[in-house]
């Protein structure tokens, strides 16, 4: 998550992920055609409507409060994997609105990507982070510890759990680290304040229900130093990023969400949803595995498909995660903004 349009304060940051683009003519083609082709990333959600903290900050918070709890069959993960070759998508985010890894069954799912060549990454807070086995660790790309935290002590008051929880984190992140020292592992820290960011009660575009609003005014800024320094400890990245502050849709400078061609949601439910941050709104059909999962290859690019993503209107997403490739979209592939002067390379 970032706080405006410029870059976020990540102190290792990554490859920006407009320049990503260029790897993808094909999907940028069908995004200016209106004929898209598969999606690049699909985030796999192995359960719905259940976690294990309570994060002031939530995005998911309300698509979480407004689904019933679901775990992801061994069945269904045994085809994502092949399913997902076969359509021609690049990679899987593991993660959801939920807690992943209370999923037991998580490693099956693991193994149905890697053997299916697919990328991965897993996003975490941690707790149960030892049930992914060595086998699975080796099979993922990289993986995502939300920490959110430098101390026990506010890890506990901003997510709602007891404090041991945070130092059984550590130790299975070392665990992680001494199993398997070449994966990119990379402890995730969003700096949060009440009174500048977004809270959890924020998020649901007006179309899910409302949730309770956070219960501290407490914040973590203080406490980047100190996330730093654990990272340093325990030999993995740290990512530091903000997190949406209360005017963030107002500063968009884009009027269509062209980038949802190039995701969706597999969720334990069979659903299939367009967009991440909109999970439970703009559904493309709620049983991906109907007729023997010939169901989203049908549907997708298709009239109902447009016509959906036509009707999303980006100043009621508070937090767009794609804020900065949907702005590179329309002013460079849509529109093409003549102060840019694309022609000059």
């Amino acid at each position: 998550m970032t706080s405006n349009s410029s870059q976020p304060a990540d102190q290792n940051a990554p490859v920006d992920n407009r320049l990503k683009l260029l790897a993808h003519p094909d999907r940028l083609l069908g995004i200016q055609t209106g004929r898209f082709a598969a999606p690049i990333l699909v985030d796999i959600d192995p359960v719905d409507g259940v976690c294990n903290l309570d994060c002031e900050w939530c995005c998911q918070a309300a698509s979480r409060a407004n689904r019933p709890t679901k775990f992801m069959s061994e069945e269904t993960m045994r085809r994502l994997g092949p399913f997902s070759r076969d359509w021609g998508v690049k990679s899987w985010r593991i993660a959801g609105d939920s807690e992943p890894l209370l999923n037991k069954r998580i490693n099956t799912l693991i193994a149905s990507g890697a053997d299916a060549g697919i990328d991965m990454g897993l996003i975490t807070n941690g707790v149960y982070l030892e049930r992914v086995t060595l086998d699975s660790l080796e099979k993922l790309d990289w993986l995502g510890i939300s920490l959110d935290a430098g101390t026990s002590e506010t890890w506990s008051r901003l997510k709602k759990s007891p404090a041991g929880n945070f130092e059984k984190i550590l130790g299975n992140i070392a665990a992680v680290r001494a199993k398997v020292p070449k994966l990119d592992v990379a402890i995730k820290f969003l700096r949060w304040s009440a009174a500048e960011h977004l809270g959890k009660e924020d998020f649901g575009q007006g179309l899910l229900p409302v949730v309770d609003p956070g219960t501290t005014n407490s914040d973590n800024s203080g406490e980047v130093e100190k996330v730093l320094e654990v990272a340093a400890d325990l030999g993995v990245r740290a990512i530091i990023k903000n997190a949406y502050p209360r005017d963030f849709a107002d500063k968009y400078r884009f009027t269509r969400c062209h980038a949802t061609p190039l995701g969706g949601v597999f969720d334990a439910s069979h659903t299939f949803h367009l967009c991440c941050d909109a999970r439970g709104i703009y559904v493309l059909t709620d049983d991906y595995t109907r007729n023997d999962w010939t169901e989203i290859p049908r549907l997708w690019g298709g009239a109902r498909h447009r016509e959906m993503i036509d009707s999303i209107e980006p100043s009621r997403c508070v937090g767009c995660a794609k804020k900065l490739i949907n702005e590179t979209l329309e002013s460079h592939l849509i529109d093409g903004d003549s102060s840019a002067q694309l022609n000059f390379i």
